[in-house]
C-alpha cells in the first residue's frame, strides 16, 4: 500500500485535528506525519516531499496551479484568533510617532506568509499608515529587540494570556472582524495535484475522516484537555482558545479569502486573485 504523506503544524491551533486524527481507529489509510511551522510545510508542499498539508492560505494564493484544496476544511477565526499578534510597545494609535523615532522597523516572523500579509494588509488599507520597514525575526525574539513585532502560533498565544507589562498586544483576528465582518483563514488543507490513483483514494479517505472530526471537535473538548496537560498552558486559556479556533470553510470564509487576495493584490503582494480548485 502507498503512504500519504501529510503535513502537520507544530502549533496548537490545529492540535484537536490531529490529535483526533491520531487516535482514531482505522487502517484502510496508511500514512506518516511531518510537522512544522507553515513556512516550512509550505516548502515540503512545494517540494513534493508532503502530499498534504494544512498550510498557508497565502502559499495555495500565490501557487494556485500547483494545487487543490480539501473542500469544507481550513484554519479560521471569526474575530479574536489569540495566536496572531502585533505586539507593541505603545498603543497602535502612537505607532507612526514611535516609528519615526525608532528607526521605523516593524519586526515580523517568517513563519507565516499569511499572517505578514494580513498585517501589511491593515497597515496599508485599514490604518493607513506609512510603509515601515519590515525586518524578518526568528520566532520569539521580538520582545527583547524593544520594537514592534508580528508574534503568531503557540509564541503568541503565550502573550496573549500572559500579555507582558507596558506592551499592547494587537489581536489581528479581532481587527479584521471588526474592519470587514468576516473571518479570517490563516490556513487550507492544500493537495499537490500530482498524487497517484491510490495516493488519491487515501486522499478521499483523509478528507472524509478530516470532515467528521472538525464536526467532533466540540464534543471530545474535554477530553482533548484531558490530553493536553503537556502543552504548556493552563486548561482554562486552552478551552478558551480552542473555542474561538474554526475549521470550516463555508461561504463566509470563501468570501473572506477572495477578500484577502484581492487585498494582497492591491498593495502588491499577489499578481492577481486565484481561483479556488477543489480536490474531488
Amino acid at each position: 500500500m502507498h503512504t500519504l504523506t501529510i503535513g502537520k503544524i507544530e502549533y496548537l491551533n490545529v492540535w484537536p485535528m490531529f490529535q483526533l486524527l491520531e487516535t482514531e481507529s482505522g487502517n484502510e489509510m496508511a500514512y506518516e506525519l511531518v510537522t512544522g511551522h507553515p513556512s516550512f510545510l509550505n516548502h515540503c508542499l512545494a517540494q513534493g516531499t508532503i502530499h498534504v498539508s494544512p498550510s498557508s492560505a497565502f502559499e495555495y494564493l500565490i501557487h494556485a496551479k500547483q494545487y487543490q484544496i480539501l473542500p469544507g476544511l481550513s484554519i479560521s477565526s471569526d474575530g479574536p484568533v489569540q495566536s496572531v499578534l502585533l505586539v507593541s510597545p505603545v498603543d497602535l494609535n502612537d505607532l507612526p510617532d514611535f516609528l519615526a523615532c525608532h528607526g521605523n522597523q516593524i519586526h515580523v516572523t517568517g513563519a507565516s506568509a499569511t499572517s505578514v500579509g494580513l498585517l501589511k494588509i491593515l497597515w496599508h488599507l485599514a490604518w493607513r499608515f506609512a510603509e515601515p520597514q519590515w525586518q524578518v525575526v526568528e520566532p520569539g525574539e521580538g520582545l527583547s529587540k524593544g520594537l514592534p513585532f508580528l508574534e503568531i502560533g503557540d509564541r503568541a498565544l503565550a502573550l496573549h494570556a500572559a500579555p507582558p507589562q507596558g506592551w499592547h498586544c494587537i489581536d489581528l483576528g479581532q481587527v479584521w472582524k471588526a474592519w470587514t465582518g468576516l473571518p479570517f483563514v490563516f490556513a487550507l488543507w492544500i493537495v499537490r495535484n500530482d498524487l497517484d490513483p491510490d495516493q488519491q483514494v487515501m486522499l478521499r479517505i483523509l478528507a472524509d475522516r478530516l470532515y467528521r472530526i472538525k464536526k467532533a471537535v466540540p464534543d471530545n473538548l474535554e477530553r482533548l484537555l484531558d490530553q493536553a496537560g503537556d502543552k504548556g498552558f493552563s486548561r482554562n486559556v486552552l478551552r478558551d482558545y480552542w473555542q474561538v479556533m474554526s475549521y470550516e470553510l463555508g461561504d463566509k470564509e470563501q468570501a473572506s479569502l477572495a477578500l484577502y487576495a484581492h487585498y494582497c493584490t492591491r498593495i502588491g503582494l499577489l499578481p492577481g486573485c486565484p481561483a479556488l480548485h477543489w480536490f474531488t
